[in-house]
């Protein structure tokens, strides 16, 4: 898969101005029918630009990156719709909020993959959190009146030829044509925005020795059929991927449970949303460095929206994502980001004794 899941511009020492206050973590997504946050940066070439100058025209604010496997994924797809829809009266302007992604990383990705719309540097992360931003790729469309219209993922696959709906393309010419856009929302799959307390907290536990697991595929109708084998057990499923820095960092601390809780009548699951070609590459070598006794899966899905609505209509998909589930099988605990092991550990004692 299908590294989707969830689960990726510019200028450093920017001066940014939002009309929302300024804010360390993702707030509560941008409503479908909100007015769009104002915002000023800078570009690449170190003009100003603001949102409000664009009024008249509908404008694409992309969330995007520079490492993130996914958002690279879709950058020949950015640079295609920016250029298809630029006489259209549409603009495409793309923000990097990644707190570890530098000025120079960004102009240089920038330079070596063609992208030549605007491209600005989100220090502080201030409009991913002004617009509630949680993941790269992730799309807002803004109409002519400065209200958000279309909010979600570019298409339903990072790899093309599996693509069976392009959402942005669709809302951008529903937009045009003078129509409501048919379908709103869309969850973005792809890796999680690095803001900058994330970034200055992300240091990995040790690792703990545990002998090594198989990896298997699972595609979304087989959720039900896992959790329904650990009922009379709690059941604790990570979401996580090799190419998610969050998930890497906490993986180990699964590993520790599982090794503490195993026989306590506690299940530990991994799901991977890795490429299924890259199993014997990443996925495998990864799992045997980090000794994980527990089963470990890697998704096969088309579209991820399908495993998101099976595990959780509450998930946006971005990653890491941990849910425990109590002896009966239903959701005891979810956290969305990398966890918070204290919390982890008293919702996992509270599950054993219910």
């Amino acid at each position: 898969m299908k590294r989707a899941l969830t689960g990726l511009l510019l200028v450093g020492a920017l001066f940014t101005a939002l009309s929302a206050p300024s804010r360390t973590g993702a707030n509560t997504t941008l409503a479908i029918g909100q007015p769009a946050p104002d915002f000023t940066l800078k570009d690449l070439a170190g003009k100003t630009h603001a949102l409000k100058d664009y009024r008249g025209q509908i404008v694409v604010v992309g969330f995007i990156a520079t490492e993130c496997p996914i958002s690279n994924a879709y950058n020949e797809r950015m640079r295609a719709i920016a250029d298809e829809y630029k006489d259209r009266h549409i603009v495409f302007l793309g923000i990097n909020s990644n707190d570890p992604e530098k000025l120079s990383q960004v102009r240089e990705h920038a330079k070596k993959s063609h992208l030549t719309f605007p491209i600005f540097k989100d220090e502080g992360n201030k409009v991913a959190d002004a617009y509630g931003a949680v993941r790269t790729p992730e799309m807002f469309v803004i109409d002519a009146e400065g209200t958000l219209r279309y909010h979600g993922r570019i298409d339903n696959n990072p790899e093309l030829p599996r693509v069976k709906r392009s959402d942005l393309r669709e809302a951008l010419n529903e937009l045009l044509a003078g129509k409501p856009v048919s379908i709103p929302q869309a969850n973005a799959f792809g890796c999680a925005i690095k803001r900058v307390k994330a970034s200055q907290a992300a240091a990995a536990p040790p690792k703990a020795s545990q002998p090594e697991t198989l990896v298997a595929l699972i595609k979304p109708a087989d959720f039900p059929k896992l959790k329904q084998q650990a009922q009379g057990k709690v059941l604790i499923v990570n979401f996580w991927a090799t190419w998610c820095g969050p998930c890497v960092a906490e993986f180990p601390e699964f590993v520790a449970l599982d090794a503490k809780y195993r026989d306590q009548g506690v299940k530990i699951i991994g799901i991977s949303a890795d490429e299924t070609a890259d199993i014997k590459s990443k996925v495998i070598p990864f799992v045997k460095e980090a000794k994980a006794k527990f089963e470990i899966f890697v998704q096969d899905v088309d579209d991820p929206q399908e495993m998101i609505d099976i595990v959780s209509k509450e998930w946006s998909g971005a990653l890491p994502a941990t849910f425990i589930f109590d002896r009966q099988g239903k959701l005891a605990y979810s956290r969305y980001g990398i966890i918070d092991r204290d919390q982890l550990v008293a919702a996992l004692e509270s599950a054993l004794k219910s």
